[in-house]
Formats: structure tokens, C-alpha cells, sequence
């Protein structure tokens, strides 16, 4: 049996209560002391980039003054934070509370292993817990194995605030060994809000489906996040930034690469009204691989004479639009090595109401952009299903559909499969019923397409392995990649 930490800042019958959810998928959850009340989010960590790291956490409105102590792990394993990082606060209201979100960027001397501790003034947030612990990305240019999970279409509660599917599958990608974890879009539901992200403090129907306690708490404060904007979401935030570019800020790698974190006017493609919404897309460098997040997204409540997939593709797609050229720019400019994408709406699916993105698919959209320059695979969201999708012709490139992250789930085969899919389970929720298409056998439980996937990077061989929530892997195949023209 695996173990873990869980730290709640409320009372030990809280961790009682998630200790008997995930113990019984095998982790053996242990109860340390209560945290400072003054924390309302748990740190966590973004931005993980060459030897830098985004410290991020929320707190009450009791002091403007925020820290983050840091420090390296010995050879014997301790570690004593003795650097300090100030933290700058961003104002947020997750229901009706005031709270400042934070942030610290801790700039590294080396790789390694390296702890932290959040302050608010001279108060410990910790309090009596241990400090985390994280690692450095992998290199730029190692040839080092290394692990990354993807997740998609998750934090989601329902009318009592709780989801126990999604608590069991973060239980996972906690002890799955993956360096960061990438997200393809639909991050926090219905809409994306701080409320629906949520706290460590409030519990309710679309409530702390993020930030609660049972939910991103357990993976957060060691494994940094990337985010991929999704439909979900992108109406709320500030004038200049959505609220997923505020809780998860990507500084250093939008930085680096030249890419776009804001929000900005988008007017009036397809008949839609003029509207700000996010622009996100950036990438960064593990290992010998480049990672490509972008948005492939759109309000569903402002599609005009079109629909959210080619309103999409006239604000984001067509040649000559600024994520287009700066996508087209950086491809160019990195010709060797692997490459893996990430966006929301999905090139190829077999759900029927999130069917595939034909918008993005031929020689002249997104996929075609992609394939000439040699990327590896493409992992998207937006449909609740489990799909592998093979490679559709000379030059192209596998892809996935993972959707499984804890939001109301979808069938799958509602119309004849396509031969581009390989292997596809869904579940119908008022059905209770599974479904599949390719090589898979219908599901006999919804949580066997609850899942997320690990994708292991060793050379040029990658294996992805779809894992459920009880640890069950399924439909693993490894890759044996070019890395480049």
C-alpha cells in the first residue's frame, strides 16, 4: 500500500473522511496537524521551467505582506528554507469571502531537489506541517527518462460539493512518479470562476471543486501544473486576465518562448459579438522534448452565425492570426527533438455532441501546422471520453481525447465509429451504461473512463498508459518517435 501526506487546515475529521476514500484505491492517507486559519488554498506550484518555479497560494485579507522561504535538500534529505522570496497578491472573492491570491517565483541556483514554506507576515501558513518538496524540470537537451501525466475536463462537484471520483484519480497522479502535469482545458465548473475553484474553507454545489481539500490539495504542492485553456471559463476573470491566468500563472515559460497570458478583445469573427476573452499559448522545454499549450477554445454563449469550432478557428487558426504565426515561428525555430501539443477541442472524437474539430484537421489548419513540423502527439479534451486516435495519413501524427477527469461523464459510439479510432470507452450517466469503439470492450462501471494519462519520454520511445481511478491501466502503447526531421 502507498502512502501520503494530507494537510487540511480544519479539523482531523475532514482527513478522516478523504482517508477512507482513497484508502480504499490504496493509498494510505496519514493526518498531520491543522495549518494557519489564515490559508484558504493550499500552495501549489506552476511554471516549472528550467531551473525556476511559481510558488502560488491564497490567504485571508489579514496582511499585505506575503513570503515564500526556500531551500535545498541535503544529501541526507534535509532541508531547512532559509532564502526568502516576497510574493505579490492579486484581490479575489470566491463566494462572497475576500481573499489575496498569490504568487512568488523562485529562481534557482541548479537542478535538484529543493523545499518551501508560504508565509503571510510573520505567520507560518504551515504551521506544524513538513515543508513540500518538488524537483527541478528535467534539463533542456537530457536524454533522461522522465514521466509527465495529462488531465483533462475536471472540477466538477455536485449538489453536496464533493466528488469522490476525482479525489481517487488525484490520489493516483499524486504517486504516479510524473514530473508536472498538463491539463487540456474545461479546468473548474460551470464556468472556470474562483468560486468554482473555490477554497479550502467552503463546501457546496459547484464550490472548491479545484481548491478544496479533497481535490487539487493532494497533487499541487510537489507537482506543478501547465494549464490549457478550455470553453469552460473563459468569460471570467478581470480586464486583463482570465481567473485561470491569475491561479495559474505561467510567467517564465509565456516569457521565454514569446508566447501571450492576457485577456484581450476578440471582435467580431462569424457574427459574434465583440467580447474579451483569454489568449494563452506558450511553450517550454523538458528533457528532449518541447511542449506546445495552446487555445482551441470559444464562449458557447456568443457563437453568431457560426459555431464555437470555427469561431475558434477564424479568431485563432486562420494563417496570419497571432497564435498562428507565433505557433508557425516557434515550430520552426525548434526543428529537433520531440514535440507534444496540447489544446482543448479535439482534432478527431467519437462523442457525438463533442464530435471532432474538423475546423482544425487538412494540410491548411492546425493539424497540417503541426505535422509538417514534426510533432509527436497531440493530447486534447472537450469530450468525457477515453479516445486513441491513429495517425490519418503520411506525416501525420497520433492523438488523444482524455476527458476523464471527474466531470459528468459521455458515451462513446452514438454513431458509427471512425477508422481513425483505435480505442474508445465512455459511460452513459442516465444510461448507466458503457460504450466503446476500436479495440475496446464497452466499460462495465463509470470508473474505469474516469482516467488520466502517463506519459513516459525515455529517448525517443514514448509509452502513454491510460490509468483509472483504482490505479487500473489500460490500452498502453509505447511510440518509437523520430525526435525531429
Amino acid at each position: 500500500m502507498r502512502s501520503c501526506v494530507v494537510r487540511f487546515p480544519s479539523l482531523r475529521l475532514m482527513c478522516g473522511v478523504l482517508a477512507a476514500v482513497l484508502t480504499s484505491v490504496g493509498v494510505l492517507v496519514a493526518c498531520t496537524a491543522p495549518v494557519a486559519p489564515q490559508l484558504t488554498r493550499s500552495p501549489y506550484l506552476t511554471d516549472l521551467v528550467g531551473q525556476s518555479v511559481e510558488v502560488n497560494w491564497a490567504t485571508d485579507t489579514s496582511d499585505t505582506v506575503g513570503s515564500v522561504s526556500w531551500g535545498a535538500v541535503d544529501a541526507a534529505g534535509g532541508c531547512t528554507p532559509t532564502n526568502v522570496v516576497a510574493g505579490a497578491y492579486t484581490s479575489i472573492t470566491v463566494g462572497t469571502t475576500a481573499e489575496y491570491q498569490w504568487k512568488a517565483l523562485l529562481a534557482l541556483p541548479g537542478t535538484g531537489r529543493y523545499c518551501y514554506r508560504v508565509m503571510l507576515g510573520p505567520v507560518d501558513l504551515l504551521a506544524g506541517n513538513p515543508s513540500p518538496v518538488f524537483t527541478t524540470q528535467v534539463p533542456a537537451g537530457s536524454t533522461a527518462p522522465f514521466s509527465f501525466a495529462v488531465l483533462g475536463d475536471w472540477g466538477q462537484t455536485d449538489a453536496a460539493g464533493d466528488n469522490a471520483d476525482t479525489t481517487k484519480l488525484l490520489g493516483q497522479v499524486a504517486h504516479s512518479g510524473a514530473r508536472f502535469v498538463v491539463s487540456v482545458g474545461d479546468n473548474g465548473y460551470p464556468a472556470g470562476s474562483q468560486t468554482n475553484d473555490g477554497d479550502l474553507k467552503q463546501h457546496g454545489a459547484d464550490t472548491s471543486a479545484i481548491f478544496g481539500p479533497a481535490f487539487w490539495a493532494l497533487v499541487g504542492s510537489s507537482m506543478p501544473m501547465f494549464i490549457t485553456p478550455g470553453n469552460h471559463g473563459n468569460g471570467s476573470g478581470t480586464a486583463t486576465r482570465s481567473t485561470e491566468q491569475i491561479n495559474w500563472p505561467q510567467d517564465v515559460a509565456v516569457w521565454t518562448s514569446g508566447g501571450r497570458a492576457v485577456r484581450e478583445t476578440y471582435c467580431c469573427v462569424n457574427g459574434t459579438t465583440s467580447a474579451s476573452y483569454p489568449s494563452e499559448w506558450y511553450a517550454f522545454d523538458a528533457g528532449n522534448a518541447r511542449f506546445y499549450v495552446l487555445s482551441a477554445d470559444w464562449s458557447d454563449i456568443n457563437p453568431g452565425t457560426g459555431t464555437v469550432y470555427s469561431d475558434d478557428y477564424a479568431a485563432h487558426w486562420v494563417p496570419g492570426t497571432p497564435q498562428y504565426q507565433w505557433l508557425k515561428a516557434d515550430l520552426a525555430a525548434h526543428q529537433r527533438g520531440l514535440k507534444f501539443a496540447f489544446f482543448h477541442y479535439p482534432l478527431y472524437s467519437d462523442q457525438q455532441a463533442q464530435n471532432s474539430d474538423t475546423y482544425l484537421q487538412g494540410a491548411g489548419s492546425l493539424e497540417g501546422l503541426l505535422a509538417s513540423n514534426h510533432v509527436s502527439i497531440a493530447f486534447n479534451g472537450h469530450a468525457h471520453i477515453y479516445e486513441r486516435n491513429v495517425a490519418t495519413g503520411a506525416g501525420t501524427f497520433p492523438s488523444y481525447v482524455t476527458g476523464g477527469g471527474g466531470a459528468t461523464l459521455q458515451p462513446v459510439a452514438e454513431q458509427p465509429c471512425h477508422a481513425f479510432d483505435a480505442y474508445a470507452i465512455g459511460w452513459s450517466p442516465t444510461k448507466l451504461k458503457g460504450s466503446s469503439c476500436g479495440a475496446a470492450t464497452p466499460p462495465a462501471s463509470a470508473d474505469h473512463v474516469f482516467h488520466y494519462l502517463l506519459v513516459t519520454v525515455s529517448g525517443t520511445n514514448v509509452t502513454v498508459t491510460p490509468t483509472d481511478e483504482y490505479g487500473r491501466t489500460f490500452d498502453v502503447v509505447t511510440y518509437a518517435l523520430s525526435g525531429g526531421p
